[in-house]
């Protein structure tokens, strides 16, 4: 296997064509935000120039960078519907915000083309199932998907595949019924609150932490950078009102 990749990367020099060893691209439909989030990672190592096709709705993204002494964190702005990555060595996390839903229950639709204009060697697609959402469907070209279970304890439809060129793409489409109208995240600290109601005050020998769904300390950065961006749209709309 590595011998094929410094393969492929040799001959991506030749031809002037950047490679991502590995992507990632998760999306979360109703997790912390109200609509969909969408989250790219790779690392990127060197100079090649790594660029994504993005929806004309997208005018900025929020861009994280960690590792090799390197902490970055920014929203930036796109132009001509394109995001080109940033030129720093480390664990680049790109998270984009499309959809956003009313809050009320519902049926809930969503579609997504994705593209890249360099060669991807491995490409994991995920799209992580609402907590208590109902008829969840996914439909993503290319891939087989199966469910897994991360050790957040959040479940996920996940596929992967090889050897995604410049010149492909895959159109996801996912369709499911909001029956409480809430983020998963609101669900769940409601369903805490619940619990919490109805149990009996602990004994010395049963006092331990419980986390009825997802240990939270993990998505608590990812929660914040939602609402980080969420102020931002609203603060920049208010300003073109």
């Amino acid at each position: 296997m590595k011998k094929i990749f410094f393969y492929l990367l040799a001959l991506s020099h030749v031809f002037g064509q950047s490679v991502i060893d590995t992507l990632s691209v998760t999306i979360y439909p109703e997790f912390s935000y109200p609509g969909v989030a969408i989250e790219y990672k790779f690392d990127k190592i060197g100079n090649d120039e790594l660029i994504f096709p993005i929806p004309s709705s997208i005018d900025s993204v929020l861009y994280t960078i960690s590792g090799n002494d390197v902490e970055f964190e920014q929203i930036l702005e796109t132009k001509n519907n394109s995001l080109t990555a940033l030129n720093k060595d480390g664990n680049h996390t790109i998270y984009l915000f499309l959809d956003k839903f009313i809050s009320d229950p519902g049926p809930r639709k969503f579609s997504y083309s994705f593209q890249s204009k360099q060669l991807i060697n491995t490409f994991i697609l995920g799209v992580q199932i609402p907590f208590a959402s109902e008829d969840f469907s996914v439909n993503a070209e290319g891939f087989s998907l199966e469910r897994v279970r991360d050790q957040n304890g959040l479940t996920f439809l996940q596929g992967i595949i090889g050897g995604f060129s410049s010149t492909s793409s895959t159109k996801i489409d996912l369709s499911y019924y909001n029956p409480h109208g809430n983020t998963s995240i609101q669900y769940a600290a409601n369903i805490s609150t619940q619990d919490s109601a109805v149990q009996p005050p602990p004994t010395a020998s049963e006092r331990f932490v419980r986390y009825p769904f997802l240990t939270w300390e993990p998505m608590l950065i990812f929660i914040l950078l939602s609402i980080i961006l969420v102020l931002f749209y609203e603060f920049k709309r208010n300003k073109n009102a």
